[in-house]
């Protein structure tokens, strides 16, 4: 490879580099007010009733919004499964839920049972009455309630996608699997916001 090309390879990676951590300089992650939210019973895909709130005071509880049909909400379930095992005898709780009607029953399991999410209870939000609530807007979305049933996070499960299509080389932020860390071993941090990247909950 002659040194020219070289060099061109060498100024293309720095301005692929330059173009994913320009995100990063502006201001992603916004402070917020732990807010409650009203408690509210959702059907699961097993025909049952439950209520959706941290009421057994885990150290925290998980509300993850996916679509099927999503790529980036199929590309993440590794991600998902991975924290659910690392942290599913730690006191927190993983549950998702699948806004509006676009998707038949049959299509959630299949997507639950393709992608290993089987022990990951899947809940069903026909009307968006729970979705309007905590006001997701895109799948995926994480929301993460406290132990006083607060939300202390939302917004991405970290920063590898950061436009839709649009993909990093190397994951700069956890936040997920930061805030549950931070949960998990008592510590204190300011309640704080991110912006997903996926597909719009019709």
């Amino acid at each position: 490879m002659s040194s020219k090309s070289i060099l061109w390879i060498l100024i293309f990676s720095m301005l692929n580099f330059w173009h994913e951590f320009k995100f990063d300089l502006h201001k992603e992650n916004a402070e917020v007010q732990p807010r409650k939210i009203k408690t509210m019973a959702l059907q699961n895909t097993e025909g049952k009733f439950e209520v959706i709130s941290n009421l057994k005071k885990n150290n925290a509880y998980v509300v993850f919004f996916l679509s099927p049909e999503c790529p980036l909400c199929q590309s993440y379930t590794l991600t998902i499964k991975q924290l659910y095992e690392t942290y599913k005898t730690k006191g927190v709780e993983f549950i998702a839920i699948v806004p509006g009607t676009e998707y038949s029953l049959l299509k959630i399991v299949s997507y639950r049972s393709q992608y290993g999410l089987k022990e990951i209870p899947f809940y069903l939000d026909p009307n968006k009455a729970y979705t309007m609530q905590v006001n997701a807007r895109i799948t995926p979305e994480v929301f993460v309630f406290n132990s006083a049933n607060q939300i202390v996070y939302s917004g991405r499960i970290d920063n590898w996608a950061y436009e839709l299509g649009k993909k990093r080389t190397v994951i700069t932020a956890h936040d997920l699997a930061d805030v549950l860390a931070n949960l998990y071993e008592g510590k204190k941090f300011k309640p704080y916001q991110t912006k997903a990247v996926g597909c719009f909950i019709n």
